[in-house]
C-alpha cells in the first residue's frame, strides 16, 4: 500500500532518509508541529477514507486538527514524537466522522423537552385521558399542559377521537399534545376557547381543524392548524447560556453515538447567537451546518442576508448558508401531498403549509443572496412541485452551484427521480422513516402507489444523485448505526420484515457509509475540508468496537463507538 495524500502548504521536514517517497510528500505538503511530529496518530487499524475509490488504509497521523498522514503502519513512524497520543486501533474500523444531515439539536438536548409531559408508549385514548387527568391534578388553573408523543396507529381503536373525555378532565388548563412526528397535535376545549377556535372558524391554509359531524371543532389540528393554538403558549423567557447549554449538551450526546457533524434542520436567531458564542469559547464538539428557519413573511433578502454565516470562527464549525421551508405535511397526520386521495381519507390529498407562489419566493431570494433552498416535501405531489418551482427559480435567477435539497422526498414519483440529478437538486433522506411507514403506508395509499413511490434510494442513486442521510432526531434514534441498518436492509430493528420493505430500493454498505460522511458534507458545500480521511481535510474521525462494512446487518445495531474526534479533538472515549 501507498500513503494518500493531497496537496497542502507546509515546511519540508528532515526526517528519516528511510522514508518512502509517499511519506516524504506527505511531510512536505501538510501542516506540521515544529518538529514534524503529530499531535495525534491513529494506527493497526482499518481505516475506510471514503476518498474517491474508497481506499483502506492502516494509519492516520494529526496536527493541529488537520489530516497529514494517511497510509500504511510502516510509514506513520516519523510522525510519532514524545508527545504524540498514539492510539492503537487493534484492527478496529475507522471511518470519517458521521455526520445526521436533518436533525434537531435542540429538541436533544432540551432536558426540560423530556421532563416534559409524555403520553408516549399510551395504549388507547382512554390512557392518554387517564394521564391528562392525573397531570392536571398536579398544576395550577390556567397553566398551559404542552406534551406528546401520542400515535393513534399504535391503538387498537386507531380512530381520531374528539376532545370531549379530554376536556372533561382539564376544564380550567389549556392542553395541547403533539402527535408523535409534531406534524398535528390534539387540543382540548379550553385551549381551542383561548385561540378564538369554534365551529365558524376556516382550516387556515396549509391545515386543517378537524371538526364533528355538527361541524364544531374536534380538538384534531394539522400542520398550519397547529399554529393556531400554539402561537398562544406563553413566551419563552431564557438566557443565552440556557441554549448555549442545551446545544452543548446535544452535542454530547452525539459524540457518545459517533457523530461528529449535523444539520440542524431549522433554527430561530436565538439559536445562532448560542452555536457563535460556543464557538468563541472553544466549546463546540460538533460540526454545524444550520438551516434558517423560513420567516413566511417580510423582506426574505434582507432576513436571509443579515443572518447568513459561512465559516464562523475560521475552523468550518459553524455556518448559515440554507434557509428551511415547510412545503407539505407528514404521512402519518395525511398531510404529505398526493395526486390522489388517501384511501383511509377519501376526500384528503394532502396539505402545503405554505403557498407554492412563497416557495418560489423563497428561493428567488435565496438565489439572490447566496443561500440554499431545503424544502420539507414528502408526498409525490409535493416533490414534483418543489422540483418545478426550483427550475423556474433557477431560470429566473440562475446561479452556480446552488445545491437545493428536499428533505425527506419519501414518496418520489418515477418521472421525478432523474429529475433530482439533472437539477442538481439534493434528496436528503432519513432511512429509520421507510420501514417506520411500512406499519400504514398500505392503508395510506395503498400497495401499488407505496411500491410506485416510496423512498426510491437505489434509483436515485442510480440516477446520479448523492443521498445525504439522517434521522429527523428526536422524532427517531440518533444514532446513525440505526439509520445505517435501514439503508442497507429496509427493515425495522426487529428485522421485520425478513425480506425488507420494498427491499430492491437499498442502498450498498459503501452507499450508506458514504450517506453519513461525505454526502452530507456535499450537501452543506463542505466536501473538500470534511466528509473523507484525506490529507488536508479536518480530523472528524470515528472508530466502532466492530466492522459495519462487513458483519451481520443485524450486529451494525450493537455496535459501540470507541471514540470520536471532532477536528483533531477526541470530544468522547469509551
Amino acid at each position: 500500500m501507498t500513503g494518500k495524500n493531497m496537496l497542502a502548504a507546509g515546511p519540508l521536514f528532515l526526517i528519516a532518509a528511510s522514508l518512502t517517497a509517499a511519506s516524504l510528500i506527505a511531510l512536505a505538503c501538510a501542516p506540521s508541529a515544529d518538529d514534524g511530529t503529530a499531535d495525534l496518530v491513529l494506527r493497526g487499524g482499518k481505516v475506510a477514507t471514503v476518498d474517491e475509490a474508497f481506499s483502506i488504509e492502516q494509519a492516520v497521523a494529526v496536527v493541529d486538527g488537520i489530516i497529514v498522514f494517511v497510509g500504511p503502519d510502516e510509514d506513520v513512524g516519523p510522525f510519532i514524537g514524545p508527545d504524540t497520543r498514539v492510539i492503537e486501533l487493534d484492527g478496529r474500523l475507522v471511518t470519517p466522522g458521521m455526520v445526521d444531515a436533518h436533525g434537531h439539536p435542540f429538541n436533544l438536548g432540551n432536558t426540560e423537552e423530556e421532563e416534559s409531559f409524555s403520553v408516549r408508549g399510551s395504549a388507547s385514548w382512554d390512557q392518554v385521558v387517564e394521564r391528562v387527568a392525573a397531570r392536571i391534578e398536579e398544576m395550577e388553573p390556567g397553566e398551559w399542559l404542552i406534551g406528546g408523543g401520542w400515535y393513534q396507529d399504535d391503538w387498537e381503536d386507531n380512530t381520531i377521537p374528539e376532545h370531549d373525555s379530554l376536556s372533561s378532565v382539564s376544564p380550567d388548563n389549556p392542553v395541547f399534545l403533539y402527535r408523535r412526528g409534531g406534524n398535528s397535535a390534539f387540543v382540548n376545549a379550553k385551549a381551542l376557547e383561548i385561540a378564538g377556535i369554534d365551529a365558524s372558524t376556516p382550516d387556515p391554509y396549509g391545515g386543517i381543524i378537524g371538526r364533528k359531524a355538527d361541524g364544531s371543532p374536534s380538538g384534531f389540528l394539522v400542520n398550519m392548524g397547529n399554529n393556531l393554538v400554539s402561537d398562544h403558549f406563553p413566551a419563552p423567557d431564557k438566557p443565552l447560556t440556557w441554549y448555549m447549554e442545551v446545544l452543548s449538551r446535544a452535542a454530547t450526546r452525539g459524540n457518545e453515538v459517533g457523530l461528529t457533524g449535523w444539520h440542524d434542520a431549522g433554527i430561530d436567531p436565538i439559536l445562532i447567537d448560542a452555536y457563535k458564542a460556543l464557538v468563541d469559547e472553544g466549546a463546540l464538539t460538533m460540526r454545524v451546518n444550520a438551516m434558517l428557519q423560513n420567516p413566511r413573511e417580510g423582506n426574505l433578502e434582507e432576513y436571509f442576508s443579515a443572518h447568513r454565516v459561512v465559516d464562523y470562527g475560521g475552523r468550518d464549525l459553524f455556518q448559515v448558508r440554507s434557509v428551511k421551508v415547510f412545503f407539505d405535511g407528514a404521512l402519518g397526520s395525511r398531510g404529505a401531498a398526493l395526486f390522489e386521495p388517501y384511501l383511509d381519507d377519501p376526500e384528503n390529498r394532502g396539505v402545503y403549509e405554505i403557498r407554492p407562489e412563497h416557495l418560489y419566493e423563497v428561493s428567488i431570494a435565496a438565489l439572490r443572496t447566496g443561500m440554499q433552498v431545503c424544502s420539507h416535501a414528502i408526498g409525490p405531489r409535493a416533490v414534483k412541485e418543489a422540483l418545478d418551482i426550483y427550475e423556474e427559480a433557477f431560470i429566473e435567477a440562475p446561479g452556480e452551484d446552488v445545491r437545493f435539497r428536499i428533505e425527506h422526498a419519501e414518496l418520489v414519483g418515477p418521472d421525478d427521480v432523474t429529475r433530482f440529478a439533472e437539477l442538481g437538486v439534493v434528496p436528503s433522506v432519513q432511512p429509520i422513516h421507510h420501514p417506520s411507514d411500512m406499519e400504514f403506508l398500505p392503508h395510506r395509499v395503498g400497495p401499488d402507489r407505496a411500491e410506485k413511490y416510496a423512498s426510491p434510494w437505489r434509483s436515485l442513486i442510480d440516477a446520479g444523485s448523492v443521498l445525504p442521510l439522517g434521522s429527523d432526531f428526536t422524532i427517531y434514534s440518533h444514532n446513525p448505526l440505526t439509520g445505517f441498518f435501514a439503508a442497507i436492509t429496509r427493515q425495522n430493528e426487529d428485522g421485520t420484515p425478513p425480506e425488507g420493505f420494498y427491499a430492491d430500493e437499498s442502498m450498498t454498505r459503501e452507499e450508506a457509509l458514504r450517506g453519513y460522511t461525505i454526502w452530507p458534507a456535499y450537501a452543506a458545500f463542505l466536501e473538500e475540508v470534511v466528509g473523507s480521511i484525506e490529507v488536508g481535510k479536518y480530523a472528524d474521525l470515528v472508530a466502532f468496537d466492530q466492522d459495519i462494512l462487513t458483519i451481520e446487518p443485524a450486529e451494525v445495531l450493537n455496535t459501540g463507538v470507541d471514540f470520536t474526534i471532532v477536528d483533531g479533538r477526541i470530544v468522547y472515549e469509551r
